[in-house]
């Protein structure tokens, strides 16, 4: 039998997510973050590549672990398969949506069709001018490809961090089980656990799914505060 969060529940984390202490391009860092974990699937050896380096992501809509990144985390509405979302939902509503820091962005997290292409990839390219840049550009690569580079707990929250905002800033950091929650905000969790999952399973399969390590939760990440719980509300 299919089992869904609750609507209501993806609705609490996304407000929360939404006035948190973080850039926008944190979002854009998680894409980035799960394309390399779907590469890793994808490599027939996952191990680093030949000239010694970590496996770098290549960028643009022919990158199949990129575009399956942005569709993970960014997509919203029912769109089945590979088949690429139209220029808006049905509503009205652009295809795309990032909650970290939206309610203070002037499109309010929303993403164009046009996001695959020209989206988390040119942020992290305006990146490179930032000397702790968590992505950096492969020389002479075509299309672009950039290479993770560990950074310290201290170094990614100064590079995320919003220290202060006049209108809709909670001056937290995003919660943990509140990125959970958006992260399996479509999926079918019965397909997934094998029972209603706890708010620690959910969050431990997130940071699997994303790859992230315990300086990233550390610097970018708050645990869920009694708010957060959603005590088993599925659908």
């Amino acid at each position: 039998m299919p089992l869904y969060l609750a609507s209501s529940v993806v609705k609490a984390a996304v407000e929360r997510l939404g006035v948190s202490s973080t850039n926008a391009s944190l979002g854009d860092y998680l894409i980035f973050k799960r394309a390399l974990e779907n590469r890793k699937s994808e490599a027939a050896d996952p191990a680093p590549d030949g000239d010694g380096e970590a496996l770098g992501i290549v960028t643009g809509t022919r990158s199949t672990y990129y575009v399956q990144a942005i569709r993970e985390m960014a997509l919203i509405g029912a769109v089945s398969g590979s088949t690429p979302p139209g220029p808006e939902l049905a509503d009205g509503t652009p295809p795309f949506f990032l909650p970290f820091g939206a309610k203070r962005e002037t499109t309010r997290g929303y993403r164009s069709h046009k996001f695959p292409s020209n989206g988390s990839s040119d942020t992290i390219s305006r990146w490179q001018a930032r000397g702790t840049t968590p992505f950096q550009l492969i020389p002479d690569s075509k299309p672009k490809a950039y290479r993770f580079v560990a950074r310290s707990a201290q170094q990614l929250e100064l590079f995320f961090a919003v220290k202060k905002a006049q209108h809709n800033f909670s001056g937290k950091r995003p919660s943990i089980l509140d990125t959970a929650v958006w992260w399996f905000r479509s999926t079918d969790l019965a397909e997934r656990f094998p029972g209603q999952p706890s708010d620690e399973e959910l969050v431990a399969a997130a940071v699997a799914d994303l790859g992230l390590t315990p300086a990233e939760l550390e610097g970018l990440f708050s645990g869920p505060g009694p708010e957060d719980l959603f005590d088993g509300e599925f659908t």
